[in-house]
């Protein structure tokens, strides 16, 4: 009988990472922006309105939250693996989030991407009381002047209507800075 290719020390999900590795390092790189942020991931490719541009993975857990951790739930925080911990916010962003299979998200563009262009994400969309960006240097039309978070964004903002935003924020709870609060009941 035929020896068999398949290493018995790898697992499908230990080659699934190495592949979104190597798909990110395809995708995008990251540089200097040349101003006040600081460096940030641009594209290596065009990209269409739905593709994949970053795969999200998790580098480790947080116990609390920081300028850099991505919210994953009410009390819940991680560090991400670069390029993603890299791309910077902007009120008017070219990418979204959608969760993936790694614990993650995944940054989905949402309108057409130039080859060299910058990639960025509204940090609004995972976190309720964003930390990360005190002040914006997005320089958009319709710049807030801070990612503010989840609980600053008009209900009708396009994203939210979207759907594009992390799913533990679509609950109807609220989070307190410390713990989460359950809703209150209903006095007859």
């Amino acid at each position: 009988m035929p020896s068999s290719n398949i290493s018995e020390g790898l697992s499908i999900l230990t080659d699934d990472v190495a592949c979104a590795k190597q798909l990110n390092a395809h995708n995008v790189s990251i540089l200097s922006t040349g101003g006040d942020r600081g460096r940030g991931v641009f594209t290596a490719r065009d990209f269409l309105p739905g593709e994949i541009v970053i795969i999200g993975l998790v580098e480790r857990m947080e116990t609390t939250r920081t300028t850099n951790s991505f919210q994953l739930d009410w009390n819940v925080h991680a560090l991400f693996q670069e390029p993603a911990v890299i791309v910077n916010h902007s009120c008017d962003p070219n990418l979204a989030i959608v969760p993936n299979r790694f614990g993650a998200y995944d940054f989905v563009a949402i309108r057409r991407i130039s080859a060299e262009a910058e990639v960025t994400w509204n940090y609004a969309t995972s976190e309720f009381e964003c930390i990360g960006v005190s002040v914006c240097l997005c320089s958009s039309k319709n710049c807030q002047g801070s990612a503010g978070g989840f609980s600053t964004l008009p209900r009708d903002h396009p994203l939210l209507v979207s759907g594009f935003y992390a799913p533990y924020l679509k609950e109807p709870v609220i989070p307190s800075k410390r713990d989460r609060i359950a809703p209150q009941a209903r006095r007859s």
